[in-house]
């Protein structure tokens, strides 16, 4: 066995059980046609997403991972002397971004990890052109039901971008998740991504989506670069949305093993966050703590991700493992005292 098959990561919120069946032959069926170049902009691709979900092929921009359309969005659609909102402890990426290009960004305060509607309200302005939530959120799993969205949509203007970033919504399990898309028929400034990183094990294809108007696809695609997204991940997630056997077995791996490790780490006396998501937070006294915790599973070969870039130094993220890794997770963890 290599280095490379004993080590059980669980930093990247990765689908532990691999890529979909469907889009592995997919990919083995056009492996003679990578010498051809992609459709420009992923028609095809577009024409099939429309149909999983149920909206017209003029209401679905695809791309090249959700990065690429976070990068459209932050980089052109924020103006100068207009601002962004984000929670103060998500998905990286939003930070990085926005200070790569020098954007006014306003950050929401959390409550008990979860993100706080009433805190974007308080931060927003008339100058707010842009909101970015991710629901589940990434690093907490905490979510935002559908009357806290409404509550934010009755808010904002029409002409301020509403973002949900919705990476890891086949993990929920919660009834009151939103409706996205029956949303927008309402608030059509409601943006919504979706991404084949996780439940369809796609991550290094880099492929998403985004639903919105056709007006605002149009938008996009104005600052998107021709053949960002391959033909391997084109036909690769094609394949997958039609994968639902593996779908089905992702999500429910995923939710006995997050129910089973969550209640284990509790009993243990671990601070963590109920979690919609693959992946679980879990809260230290200090830095220092937490970071002796990652050093004594790191001797076992267990890789996490500590939160800091998120914005929280006392935590870290762990993706939810296959059951047979669960045990040697659970196992490692029985030996450490929780304080």
């Amino acid at each position: 066995m290599n280095i490379a098959e004993e080590i059980i990561k669980l930093s990247q919120n990765e689908n532990p059980l691999g890529p979909s069946p469907m889009a592995l032959k997919a990919v083995s069926e056009h492996s003679e046609s990578m010498n051809r170049y992609p459709e420009p902009y992923s028609q095809k691709l577009e024409v099939e997403l429309a149909s999983h979900v149920g909206v017209l092929p003029e209401n679905i921009f695809a791309c090249a991972g959700l990065v690429e359309s976070l990068d459209i969005i932050i980089r052109n659609f924020v103006k100068n002397g207009q601002n962004m909102i984000i929670p103060e402890t998500t998905f990286v990426a939003y930070k990085v971004l926005s200070k790569l290009f020098e954007v006014d960004t306003r950050f929401s305060t959390m409550t008990h990890y979860g993100i706080d509607i009433n805190s974007i309200i308080e931060n927003y302005n008339d100058d707010t052109s842009v909101i970015i939530i991710a629901n589940p959120n990434n690093p907490t799993g905490t979510y935002i039901n559908q009357d806290e969205l409404i509550k934010l949509l009755e808010v904002v203007s029409p002409n301020t971008l509403v973002v949900s970033d919705e990476a890891y919504r086949e993990y929920v399990s919660v009834e009151d998740y939103p409706d996205t898309l029956a949303l927008q028929k309402k608030y059509p400034n409601l943006m919504v991504m979706r991404t084949f990183s996780k439940i369809y094990g796609l991550a290094g294809l880099r492929v998403g989506y985004v639903i919105t108007t056709p007006e605002l696809k149009l938008k996009l695609e104005r600052f998107q670069a021709p053949f960002t997204v391959s033909h391997v991940a084109a036909v690769a997630a094609s394949a997958a949305i039609k994968d639902k056997e593996f779908v089905d077995s992702s999500v429910q791996s995923n939710r006995e093993v997050r129910e089973q490790m969550y209640a284990e780490l509790v009993e243990l006396g671990f601070d963590l966050v109920p979690s919609q998501a693959n992946f679980l937070f879990i809260h230290f006294p200090s830095t220092e703590k937490r970071d002796s915790v990652s050093k004594e599973l790191r001797e076992s070969n267990i890789i996490v991700r500590p939160t800091d870039f998120f914005g929280d130094s006392k935590a870290m993220r762990v993706t939810i493992p296959k059951p047979e890794n669960y045990k040697i997770f659970i196992a490692c963890f029985k030996n450490i005292p929780p304080s």
